[in-house]
């Protein structure tokens, strides 16, 4: 990985400098600082994920003595797969994160180049709706393929526990027992097998919301550039006119003065004599 998809984004020195510009120039930074917030939210999510996945296979690995086991084996191979699938939601985060720092860097250079009005359709410079909505539409398939892998084992095994029930209820039977009717919830085996999967599950669908978050936070900042801008041409934001422009104006207001003073004078002189 990329130092800027290593390093978490708000510790990132360019995202560091806008949001500092921001500030001293007293703009609001909460729409920006909400989209950072929901990356921050989705990388940790699946860092989490991938660190139970890693635990569990390396627990896997030291049971020796089911090396062969075919459970062990099965939990291993998802296990792997999982984390695959898990390292492809990352990768592509971090291309959004990638991203995000070349809009903070295109900002600030606007910034000293044209000044604070230049940050007033801050949206301008992070185009990554797509680039999100990518990622979301990945992680609800990979949701609703894990959704249905753990319907599959749950069904598995209540097929199973089923049939082993109708053999205890032939044994009843002809013991003079009654039947066992109520079923009861799966085995271990069946938890077992499903936990790698309701990991992940339970992963992608908070990193899910995370994103669809941070859509809704791109929207809020797109639809405030245009609000920005028709303030700024009522002058509700006018920016500070410099101290060389205001001691020009002065200067000018002054140079009037002295040369309407001698009219000023000989008109008063005039009004004294009537």
């Amino acid at each position: 990985m990329s130092t800027v998809t290593d390093t978490p984004i708000m510790e990132n020195e360019h995202v560091k400098e806008l949001l500092a510009i921001l500030k001293d120039n007293s703009r609001d930074a909460s729409g920006l600082t909400a989209l950072l917030g929901y990356v921050t939210a989705c990388e940790n999510q699946l860092n989490k994920a991938v660190g139970e996945l890693t635990s569990m296979r390396q627990e896997l690995s030291e049971m020796r003595e089911e090396q062969d086991h075919p459970v062990r084996t099965a939990l291993e191979k998802a296990a792997r797969s999982l984390e695959a699938t898990i390292d492809q939601a990352r990768k592509l985060l971090g291309e959004i994160k990638e991203k995000i720092v070349e809009g903070c860097k295109s900002a600030v250079a606007s910034f000293k180049e044209k000044g604070i009005a230049a940050l007033n359709g801050l949206a301008k410079f992070f185009r990554i709706k797509p680039m999100f909505e990518n990622l979301r539409n990945n992680l609800q398939s990979d949701i609703k393929r894990d959704q249905s892998i753990v319907a599959k084992i749950e069904a598995m095994g209540t097929k199973y526990h089923t049939a082993g029930m109708h053999l205890r209820n032939v044994g009843r039977t002809l013991r003079g027992k009654e039947a066992l009717t109520a079923i009861k919830p799966n085995g271990k085996l069946a938890k077992l097998l499903q936990s790698p999967f309701r990991v992940e599950m339970k992963s992608l669908t908070n990193t899910l919301r995370s994103v669809n978050n941070a859509i809704a936070a791109l929207d809020r900042l797109d639809k405030a550039a245009p609000q920005k801008a028709a303030a700024d041409r009522c002058g509700g934001n006018a920016e500070r006119p410099s101290t060389r422009e205001t001691m020009k104006r002065l200067q000018k207001q002054i140079d009037a003065d002295r040369a309407d003073a001698p009219a000023a004078a000989k008109t008063k002189r005039r009004e004294a004599e009537i």
